[in-house]
């Protein structure tokens, strides 16, 4: 039986934390979302269990941070070590930093638990309907929006939206269904990843790293306040079904027995690259793993996702508002794709030294990693992911670098700025920046506006209670900088009658939906 459904402002394909990310974000917009999962419930386990500080800024600005953190803990070191017991350590970073979007730089998460949070905020907009069980069959699209069939229980429907996101994994029915191909990269490694819920309180004396044995190379951290998670890597000439669950709990049993944690799930992966070749197909956009795969020692799978929607959504809102014109959306996969590229290089330059079961080879990477520890001056460069500059201001050292969050003092209230002052297109400045009224409004207009900061004490509008932006912008040489939506700087003004310009090519890049910027980032 067929039937005709509602029409839409945006089609969200896919329920996963990228895809309820997009809802949040255009439905506390104010935009009539529909989201379509051909899963009757949410997946219930983890997959991804590490975001860094931009990605719990992101759930900071749609409300879900606090019931994030409930569970959620900051990842405070990360150690690698040559053996799981008495291993020598070859590596040791420390996390315990704020990184500069006001956060620890690092958190450990049980996916289900995160899903919940946006799932809230997503239903309290009022703007988003959630169908679970429903199955996209056939999209197709005109000038003017997308018509999408679905099937449910009830038989097959249609819905019409202006536009549609493919958020709907590494399977992607949209992808395929549009011919998209992808770029394949390296994939030669098979990873057993063991899920486990604890049953009490536990320790280990190493934990939350890597160990890089050749003999059984792997990892153990936590997924949050109570589950964890162990990975081994598949030895040459074994197979995903030679671990059955009597051999997981043997490979467990130097940490834990069936008394201390419960099993949930042993599945194996095997590490993929792979990048779609178009993000964007008329009116129909592809989002995370739709859109891209990389290996997972970065931890940076599903925060891509979410950068991928944090950067659409707010070109979405300019184009449906008529402030920017279409072309605009045409530059979501030019910003988006180098930074991603840079995480997969950096995710491959790491896990590749983690997954070594050679002994001569494993050897080599040991000596050099105990000359980089007594001196890391003699490590080798890794990949630095590019920030977006794609729409941006041209020749701009600053664009792309990403913007900076701090605690404030504004009209009596103290906090993290996005919860004082606020969010969106915001001029953040250390003097008064030189504006018309009609830039002002233009600002106004896009859902933004301008303040200036100072010390503690200083008299200024924004009181910069820890000096992270006044620090910030004596470092770049620059009095004001405009950061996007999506956290990342659009350019900066040298002094206060430079940030009239800086306003003034940033409304007519809106107006023309064409900024041309720079190829690379400063930090």
């Amino acid at each position: 039986m067929s039937r005709h459904g509602e029409t839409y402002d945006v089609i969200v394909i896919g329920n996963g934390p990228v895809g309820q990310m997009a809802c949040a974000q255009l439905g506390q917009a104010g935009y009539k979302v529909a989201a379509f999962e051909k899963f009757p419930q949410l997946y219930g386990l983890s997959r991804a269990g590490h975001v860094d500080d931009e990605i719990v800024r992101t759930l900071q600005r749609i409300g879900a941070v606090d019931d994030f953190l409930e569970d959620a803990v900051a990842w405070k070191h990360y150690d690698m070590r040559s053996a799981a017991f008495g291993g020598e350590l070859l590596l040791h970073l420390d996390w315990s930093t704020i990184g500069p979007h006001g956060w620890s730089s690092h958190w450990r998460f049980y996916q289900n638990e995160l899903e919940n949070a946006i799932s809230r905020q997503v239903n309290a907009t009022g703007m988003v309907t959630t169908r679970m069980g429903c199955e996209a069959i056939a999209i197709s699209q005109d000038e003017e929006g997308v018509d999408v069939t679905l099937r449910d229980g009830g038989g097959e429907f249609t819905v019409r939206g202006r536009y549609l996101i493919g958020a709907d994994g590494a399977n992607s029915f949209v992808r395929q269904t549009l011919g998209i191909e992808e770029w394949a990269g390296r994939e030669d490694v098979d990873q057993l990843v063991i899920d486990t819920r604890q049953k009490r309180e536990l320790s280990f004396e190493f934990d939350n790293g890597q160990f890089a044995d050749p003999t059984r190379p792997g990892c153990l951290f936590q997924l949050g306040k109570r589950h964890r998670r162990w990975e081994f890597t598949l030895l040459p000439g074994e197979k995903p079904e030679d671990f059955d669950e009597a051999r997981v709990w043997e490979l467990l049993k130097p940490w834990v027995t069936p008394d201390d944690v419960e099993l949930l799930r042993r599945p194996v992966y095997r590490f993929r690259e792979r990048i779609a070749h178009e993000w964007q197909r008329g009116r129909i956009f592809l989002a995370g793993d739709a859109a891209h795969r990389l290996w997972p020692f970065t931890g940076e799978g599903m925060c891509n996702g979410i950068r991928d929607v944090s950067a659409l959504t707010w070109r979405l809102d300019l184009v449906m508002k008529q402030i920017a014109a279409p072309v605009l959306l045409e530059s979501y996969m030019d910003d988006r794709k180098p930074n991603f590229t840079g995480w997969m290089d950096l995710s491959r330059e790491i896990g590749a030294g983690c997954v070594i079961t050679d002994p001569a080879i494993a050897e080599h990477r040991d000596a050099a990693l105990r000359a980089a520890l007594k001196d890391p001056s003699v490590a080798p460069p890794l990949t630095i992911p590019p920030g977006p500059t794609a729409f941006s201001r041209a020749e701009d050292p600053t664009a792309g670098g990403p913007g900076r969050q701090g605690r404030v003092r504004y009209n009596g209230k103290e906090g993290l700025f996005d919860d004082v002052v606020g969010r969106g297109w915001v001029l953040i400045s250390r003097q008064e920046p030189e504006l018309t009224p009609a830039q002002k409004a233009f600002l106004n207009e896009v859902g933004g506006f301008s303040v200036c900061v100072g010390a503690e004490g200083s008299g200024a509008e924004v009181e910069d209670l820890d000096g992270v932006f006044v620090k910030w912008l004596e470092s770049t040489g620059c009095t004001s900088a405009l950061v996007r939506p999506d956290l990342f700087v659009w350019g900066s003004a040298v002094n206060p009658a430079d940030a009239g310009a800086l306003v003034g090519e940033f409304e007519h890049a809106i107006r023309s939906g064409r900024s041309v910027g720079r190829t690379a980032v400063a930090a």
